[in-house]
Order: C-alpha cells, then structure tokens, then sequence
C-alpha cells in the first residue's frame, strides 16, 4: 500500500489517533486524582468570581501566599465539569492525551523517515497505552505540560529542518499560555537550552536558541503574581521531594515491580538507539548531539523521577521513529525473507487492515458510551470516614494525610480546615511536610505536629504504625472505623451515640462533586 500516494490514509489515521486516545481513556480506571478537588476549588473561584485565589483558605496550619503555578488548567477542569460533567472531565484527559500523540506523529512526518510511513498506527498506540500509565488515572495538570512539551519539540525540529527564524517566534508565545497554565513550563525553557548546548556541538549557529530561550523566559513574569511568581517556579523546580511518591525513582524499592510498561519502553528504545548506532558505524562526527542529549536527558529525569516517564515515552519514542522501524523492518526481512514484491504488498495492506479495523473496534463502543463515570472508590477515598464526620456534625481542624487532604477540603469546607494537601510548595511551608511524615511513621517527636497546632478530629489510615499508636493515648478516641482508616476525636467531646455513614457506593458517586468550597466570595 503506497499510502504517500492516497491521502485519505492520513485522515484515518489522525482520526484513528483520536478515537483511540480519547475511547480508551473513558474505560481506563478513572478515580479522581487525589489533587483535583483543589484544583477545582481554585478553578471554580476563577470562574464563579472572576478572580485568583492568592490565599489559602482552607488550611488551619501556616501558610504563605499561594502561588497558584496550576490556576490556568484549573479553570479548564472547572468548566468541563460545570458543563459537561463526569464525561467532560474524561474526554479532556482523551482529548489532551490524542493532540499530545498528533503533535508527535507531525513531528515524526516533519522528520521524513526513510524506513516506513509516518502513519503506523500501532506505534503510536502503544506510545498512548505506555505513557497513559505514567500520567495517572483521571485529568492532570500534567497533561497539559505534555501537550506544550511535545508542540515546543515539534518546533524546534522544524527550525532545525528549515532554518527558519519565524518557527522560534511561537515559542515565547506559547509559553505565555503555558507558564499560566501548569508550572512544568520550565520543562520547555530545559529542552530549548539542550537544543542550545547541542547545537552548539553539533557545529551550527545557537544565537536564535538562545534568543528564544530568553523571550520564553521573560514572557514567564506576564502573570497574575508578578515577579514572585517566576522566582517560585525555579524555587519549585529544585526543590526535592522524596517524601511524595510520585517523585521517587521509577526504580526505587517500592516501584521495583510496577510501571513496568515505562520499563519496558524504556529498554526497547534505549537499545534501538545502540544497536542503530553500531550497525550503520556512526561515529562522534556523524552523531546528532541533540537528539543524544535530549535521549539522555529524558532517560535521567525518567528514571529518577515516576512523575517525568511521560517526557521519556513521548519524546524518545518520537525521536527514534525511524531507527526503531529500520531495526523492525531489517529484523522482519532476515525472519521472513519474502522477495515477491507484490506479495509483500498485500501482506502489508492486510496488516493495515486488521490494525485499524482493531483500533476502531477496540475504542469506538466506549467513546459512543454515555455513560462515562468517575468514581470515588472505597480503597482509594475515606469516603465513609468523610461522611460520618459531616453526618454527625463534627467541626473544628481536621488532621487527615497529605493525599486525602484536597478531598477533605471539598467535602466538609467550611466545618472543617485541613492540616495540609497536595498543594505542597504552592501553600505551605516545606517542613510541615515532614512533621506530617514523621506522625504517622513514629519518628523521633513525632506527636509534635498535634502539639503545635489545634486538632479537632483526625482521619488515620490504617497502614500507618500511628494508628495503633493513638489508640493507646487517652486524650483520643476511636469513633468510627472501617477497613481503610479511623476517625478520631478527643476524648473529652465523645457522644454516646453516632450516626453511621450510608454503606452504598451509589451515594457517594452521585454527590461526589458536591461542595461549598466553590461559591461567591465578597
């Protein structure tokens, strides 16, 4: 099949792209992200008062002013909840992901590659199933660093097949967008300066680079916070956070055995890139430094950081298009050596066939499904604990984990204030995270963080030593429980009798996005 004589393959192809992305992200396990009911907090605060949330309100530790690095994707997440609901919220994630795969396929195209079409569809599916993992469950902020992420690489290859100044322009002007939507910005200023330093040995003018480099990074101060803003965002960038587990190293103890799809990719790519090298004899001089350095760099932060597998999956696997299919192709040939041309035709046709007809199998039912559902789960949400607190009527500081902290805040504002969520730099002081770790693992004064600051009533999960440990104190008693955490209250205030949450899973997936966290404000 000569598909760069029948265009309609393309259209195909592009719209096989989109019904894959967006039908498999509506049967993908979508549970809320535990950040998302923050960020629909601040997005509906936007949106209902026309205004930025600049302080916290939802907190009764210490907090600084809050610079919202995520208040532009939250504005989006608002408004398709508002209007569309569940499904509005899932077709974003399908829809973010599919722009972010065609931005890569373009870039694959503008590429030329010598060994196969652009438009093998199976390729760039895998790409999705690999990379959906790595970005979480239901819509994230990243998402959108990962759509801007792949649209600066694409343009930066394009300056570079043609040399020409105009393409670089759009860079600061998507970082205007960008740097008001998630903080992973600086993520496009890192790959603009490995664009730089590998022109630079590559032996060919770097002067538009770094031109470009410092209008994307002057247009980062066009916000809402004004310098203060720019001077948190590289503040964030390094800041460790060894204590959030989406941080860690994909090839820490704990994930050993998961996020082995990542794993696997990342080994096919890593020996494409070798094996390619060594079976065309390229040497230093023939060597593309960039796209070596940006392999490299996109292996590190991989592996050292969960959060950053997708950089590696879409960057990489765009880059290395054409040597995995010369490998492939090269491979297939010395397996089955077919020298009737014709023949091979067909069978090449056939497969084409069969891979689309699987796609369009595969994604079309869910995509046509109405139904589309976020589910809060009992494994993943206290949401009984929740209820019993807002049933009964319990007010005043709730002491609840890091993670749970966002859905706290959605659900009993203004009864009840947080000790901390996943906001993180944005809100809070560093070292509150640790005191918060140091709790519910019992370390050194670990009771300190209860001593400091005013608890009403706390939610233990039950996998953390403390949960045992409290019980043992006098001033805490244990008022509900389940399999998944406790409530505790102080002793002092305990009632003789609690009314006990609704156990039906219908109740608390029907009102999952109600609130009165999201109002008016004078």
């Amino acid at each position: 099949m000569n598909t760069q004589n029948n265009i309609w393959i393309k259209y195909i192809f592009i719209i096989g792209i989109i019904v894959f992305c967006v039908g498999l992200a509506s049967v993908s396990f979508n549970a809320p992200d535990y950040d998302l009911w923050a960020r629909l907090i601040a997005g509906g605060h936007i949106v209902e008062n026309f205004s930025i949330l600049k302080n916290d309100f939802l907190s009764y530790t210490p907090t600084h002013p809050w610079y919202d690095h995520e208040w532009g994707a939250s504005v989006f997440f608002y408004l398709a909840l508002k209007h569309f609901g569940d499904s509005g919220l899932i077709l974003l994630k399908g829809i973010l992901i599919a722009l972010t795969i065609l931005v890569c396929y373009k870039t694959v195209e503008l590429n030329k590659p010598k060994s196969t079409i652009p438009y093998n569809i199976l390729y760039f599916a895998i790409m999705f199933i690999t990379v959906q993992k790595s970005l979480g469950l239901t819509v994230r902020c990243l998402l959108f660093t990962c759509l801007f992420f792949a649209l600066f690489l694409y343009i930066l290859e394009k300056f570079r097949k043609t040399d020409n100044g105009k393409y670089l322009i759009l860079l600061p002007i998507i970082m205007l967008f960008w740097g008001n939507i998630h903080g992973g910005c600086i993520s496009g200023l890192g790959l603009i300066g490995i664009y730089c330093v590998g022109e630079f040995l590559n032996k060919k003018p770097i002067k538009k680079y770094i031109l470009a480099l410092i209008t994307s990074t002057l247009v980062l101060f066009i916000n809402p916070y004004g310098v203060k803003y720019v001077e948190f965002l590289f503040f964030a960038a390094g800041m460790k956070r060894e204590y959030i587990a989406e941080w860690a190293s994909s090839f820490s103890t704990k994930y050993m055995f998961s996020y082995l799809r990542y794993k696997l990719y990342l080994i096919v790519m890593l020996l494409t890139a070798i094996i390619y090298h060594i079976k065309n004899k390229i040497n230093y001089d023939k060597i593309d430094k960039t796209k070596v350095l940006i392999i490299l760099a996109m292996t590190y932060i991989s592996v050292t950081h969960v959060r950053h597998q997708a950089f590696f999956i879409l960057t990489v696997g765009t880059l290395l298009y054409d040597e995995f299919y010369e490998l492939y192709n090269w491979l297939i040939r010395k397996i089955i050596p077919i020298k009737n041309e014709e023949l091979k035709k067909n069978l090449v046709t056939l497969k084409e066939i069969c891979v689309y007809t699987f796609v369009f199998m595969l994604a079309l039912p869910p995509l046509l499904n109405a139904n589309k559902e976020i589910r809060i789960t009992e494994t993943k949400y206290p949401r009984y604990a929740i209820e019993f607190i807002k049933i009964n009527k319990i007010k005043g500081n709730l002491f609840i984990n890091f993670d749970w902290g966002s859905y706290a805040a959605y659900k009993l504002y203004p009864d009840n204030l947080i000790v901390m969520d996943g906001r993180y730099e944005e809100v809070y002081n560093p070292e509150l995270i640790l005191q918060l770790r140091d709790f519910h693992i019992l370390n050194g004064d670990w009771y300190k963080i209860i001593r400091d600051y005013k608890t009403d009533v706390m939610i233990i999960e039950k996998q953390y030593p403390v949960f045992n440990e409290i019980q043992k104190k006098k001033e805490w008693t244990l008022v509900f429980e389940n399999n998944l955490s406790g409530v505790f209250v102080p002793t002092e205030t305990v009632k003789n009798e609690y009314l006990m949450p609704i156990p039906k899973s219908d109740y608390y997936n029907k009102t999952k996005f109600r609130t009165n966290a999201i109002k008016k404000r004078d």
